[in-house]
C-alpha cells in the first residue's frame, strides 16, 4: 500500500468541480448560440434553452470565482500561484517533460508548476473579459455606451469567442497534463490524496524511472 500524502482540501475540491460543470456548461451553450446549426446542436431544445443554460452558470462561475478568490486569500492558499524566476527559468523544461522528451522533471519547490501557475494565474482575468463582455451582449441596449467605447457589439462578440476558444485549449492541456501524472493523481481531486511517489517523482531521472515500474 502506497504512502499516501493530502493534496487538496475540501475548498479547493468542490471549487474545482464546480468550476469544471460551469465552465462546461457555458462552452457548450455557447458554442450552440454561436452556431445553432453546428456540432452542439443536439445538446439543447432551442436558443432560448441554450442562452438561460448560459446565463444561469454565467451566474455560478461569478460566485465560483468569488468564492475561491476569497479562499485562496483567506486561507493564504495564494502562496501556491506565485510566480518567481525559478518558475520562468523551468517552464522550458517543463514542455520538454511533459512532451516526453527528457525523463527528468525539475523540481518547482512547491505545490504546482509552472504551467499550471500560470493558467491559474490568467483563469480570473480572461473569465473576468468573457463577464464584461457577456453581460453586454445580453443586455445591449443598456450597456450599448461599454460597447461603443470597446469598438462596438461586433469587437465584443469577437472577444468573446476568441477568449471562450482560450478556456477550450486550457480545459485540453489541462485533462492533457492530468493524465501523464497517471490516475492515482486525478483521483486525487475526488479524495483530496494521493500516492506521495507522483509528486517527489522530479527528484531524479533515476526515481521516475523506478516510481513508473512500480
Amino acid at each position: 500500500m502506497a504512502n499516501m500524502e493530502d493534496r487538496h482540501t475540501l475548498a479547493v475540491r468542490f471549487f474545482h468541480w464546480w468550476d469544471v460543470v460551469s465552465i462546461l456548461a457555458l462552452i457548450f451553450s455557447g458554442f450552440y448560440i454561436h452556431n445553432p446549426y453546428g456540432f452542439f446542436r443536439w445538446m439543447f431544445y432551442d436558443m432560448d434553452a441554450a442562452r438561460k443554460v448560459h446565463f444561469i452558470f454565467m451566474y455560478c462561475v461569478i460566485a465560483g470565482l468569488v468564492g475561491r478568490l476569497y479562499y485562496a486569500f483567506a486561507s493564504g492558499d495564494y502562496k501556491n500561484f506565485a510566480m518567481g524566476p525559478k518558475d520562468m527559468a523551468n517552464m522550458v523544461k517543463l514542455m520538454l517533460y511533459y512532451l516526453f522528451i527528457t525523463d527528468e522533471e525539475p523540481d518547482w519547490g512547491g505545490k504546482y508548476n509552472p504551467g499550471q501557475k500560470g493558467m491559474y494565474a490568467t483563469f480570473a482575468p480572461l473569465l473576468l473579459i468573457q463577464i464584461y463582455t457577456g453581460m453586454i451582449m445580453y443586455w445591449p441596449v443598456t450597456f450599448s455606451s461599454w460597447a461603443l467605447w470597446l469598438g462596438g457589439i461586433k469587437w465584443i462578440r469577437e472577444v468573446h469567442y476568441i477568449v471562450a476558444w482560450v478556456f477550450v485549449y486550457c480545459v485540453l492541456a489541462h485533462v492533457y497534463l492530468d493524465l501523464t501524472e497517471g490516475i492515482p493523481n486525478i483521483v486525487g481531486m475526488f479524495t483530496g490524496t494521493r500516492p506521495v511517489k507522483v509528486h517527489h517523482r522530479h527528484k531524479s531521472p533515476l526515481v521516475h524511472r523506478e516510481a513508473v515500474k512500480g
